[in-house]
């Protein structure tokens, strides 16, 4: 009973989440669209290095639980290559998602000068 009561919790704050993070895009869109001055770009830069830090974070994190399951792989059992291959993909996609957004910033600190 408790683990179908934390499954139901874990997809629904993952849904959750995920709107947030496409509404937050959305929001990003509109003020890319709308920058015209140099502070709007210095905004916009600081947005992504914002993004960017939080994203690096997220990464560590991954990399820390990857690391935890390489020293005790023997606790996960039949489940284990699952979530390795899955805290993999979240640090690929974190890290990605780290370097577009640093790139991002210095494009918009480029365009402020």
């Amino acid at each position: 009973m408790r683990t179908k009561i934390l499954i139901i919790t874990l997809i629904a704050s993952s849904v959750f989440f995920s709107n947030i993070s496409i509404a937050e895009l959305g929001k990003m869109d509109k003020a890319e669209a709308q920058a015209r001055t140099k502070f709007d770009h210095i905004g916009l830069a600081e947005m992504y290095e914002k993004e960017a830090s939080e994203m690096t974070a997220k990464a560590k994190a991954q990399k820390e639980l990857l690391e935890e399951y390489q020293r005790h792989s023997e606790y996960y059992g039949r489940d284990g290559q699952d979530f390795q291959s899955h805290h993999e993909a979240l640090l690929r996609e974190y890290t990605k998602a780290a370097e577009r957004n640093t790139e991002m910033a210095a494009s918009h600190r480029k365009m402020a000068k």
